[in-house]
């Protein structure tokens, strides 16, 4: 198994993940807004049962700005059985009793308009991650495992959020940016719609479009043909009660039996009307580990995945300069199979939308120095972005927005390929 572990803080990714813990000094943090008569009245509740909440900072600087937003899908992994998540449900994924008042962020969130010209005076949300499956379950009874209750309740907590939002200046929305790190990433592939929906009663709305960090994960096999990860995903999937919390479309497309892979951002990315641009490593740190050589956690076991576990592919698996040269050939395979998964889709070259697929090992970059320091052809990650979101609709031939990665070399170190990744 992969599972992000509990040690994932709040606010961040890990560091093991590639992300600082402490982003920023800033001026302009965003405040937590928990919501108790939500949980009451919806049952917009985390894991434990606490109220859901989120973090918010209002628009600053140039009045232009006061009716633009940027909502934010906290990421933290998943849990993937009723053990796991019951581990889970008792650290900051799974309550928000341990919730700090304050958070911050970097890159693509960062108040500061040297990094993030774009976005660094709009209205900021970070919605907080509490409900095990990247906000799409949405199950009425509780689980009770070992005599404790375990709610499942992602889709009602975006609804509580949004109808929160609505009476803080939402409903006056003219310009509205959706994003998300990694679980929160893969939330923004799966919700940008639903989202879409809901701001469907802000009749100001002029743009809405979404940009999702490090949530294209794979349903990809081991490096010993086992699908780990993929069995994983099924199964909280279904305890979760995932199906009516997903992309429609991709549900509507898919029999029964099939409906689990809408979990995954490579389905959903399909049926994505939403304009949308995916930042993402094609050879992402948190997949080489807890997708392409990570191992089956036993049952009973509140073990939260076995990354980079396969015999002799840790320090692989943790750094490719570490790989043999028939390791490397298997790290650039799964690149390839990273790009055949994204441009397959007709949404890779829809005009409306964007790619920046970087081959840096790194996860969540867009929300730390990489969002200025990667580039493609010249063209940083935050250059790419703001191209992106000043572009009107169709106003650009196709794939003129995606950005692609190189392959890492197979024969002599080192092999990384982008010199902006040091």
């Amino acid at each position: 198994s992969f599972r992000m572990r509990t040690a994932i803080v709040l606010l961040l990714a890990t560091a093991v993940a590639g992300v600082p813990l402490v982003t920023v000094n800033d001026d302009h943090e965003m405040k937590l807004h928990l919501m108790p008569d939500m949980a009451t009245n919806y049952g917009a509740v985390c894991l434990d049962g606490t109220p859901a909440g989120f973090y918010f900072a209002p628009a600053w600087g140039d009045a232009a700005n006061a009716n633009n937003w940027q909502i934010y899908f906290q990421g933290g992994g998943w849990c993937y059985d009723e053990m796991d998540c019951l581990g889970r449900s008792k650290g900051s994924l799974g309550s928000s009793t341990g919730w700090g008042p304050t958070s911050s962020m970097g890159g693509i969130m960062s108040s500061d308009c040297t990094i993030n010209p774009d976005f660094c005076q709009f209205n900021r949300v970070h919605m907080a991650y509490c409900d095990g499956n990247s906000f799409s379950g949405n199950r009425d009874d509780p689980v009770e495992v070992n005599g404790t209750k375990l709610y499942f309740r992602g889709r009602r907590i975006i609804d509580a959020v949004f109808r929160t939002l609505y009476t803080m200046g939402l409903a006056e929305a003219e310009n509205v940016l959706l994003t998300g790190c990694s679980a929160g990433g893969l939330a923004t592939y799966l919700h940008a719609d639903y989202v879409g929906s809901l701001l469907g009663s802000a009749v100001s709305l002029k743009k809405y479009k979404a940009a999702s960090i490090s949530g294209f994960f794979l349903l990809h096999n081991t490096v010993e043909g086992l699908p780990v990860y993929p069995d994983e995903m099924k199964y909280i999937f279904t305890l979760a009660n995932s199906t009516n919390g997903l992309n429609a479309k991709c549900i509507a497309n898919k029999t029964g039996d099939d409906q689990w892979q809408c979990n995954f951002a490579q389905e959903s990315y399909k049926f994505i009307d939403t304009p949308f641009f995916a930042l993402n490593s094609a050879l992402d740190s948190w997949q080489t580990g807890c997708i392409y050589t990570a191992e089956p956690v036993p049952k009973n076991s509140t073990q939260n995945g076995d990354c980079g576990a396969a015999p002799g592919w840790k320090d692989c698996s943790a750094n490719p300069e570490q790989c043999t040269t028939d390791q490397i050939k298997a790290m650039v395979q799964y690149e390839d199979d990273f790009m055949i998964a994204m441009n397959s889709s007709a949404t890779y070259a829809n005009p409306s939308n964007g790619a920046f697929i970087y081959s840096c090992h790194t996860h969540c970059a867009a929300q730390s120095s990489g969002w200025n320091k990667f580039a493609i052809g010249g063209t940083t990650m935050q250059q790419a972005v703001s191209l992106w979101w000043a572009q009107e609709a169709n106003d650009a031939p196709a794939n003129s927005n995606n950005y692609v990665p190189c392959l890492y070399g197979t024969s002599t170190k080192p092999y990384a390929c982008n010199p902006t990744c040091q």
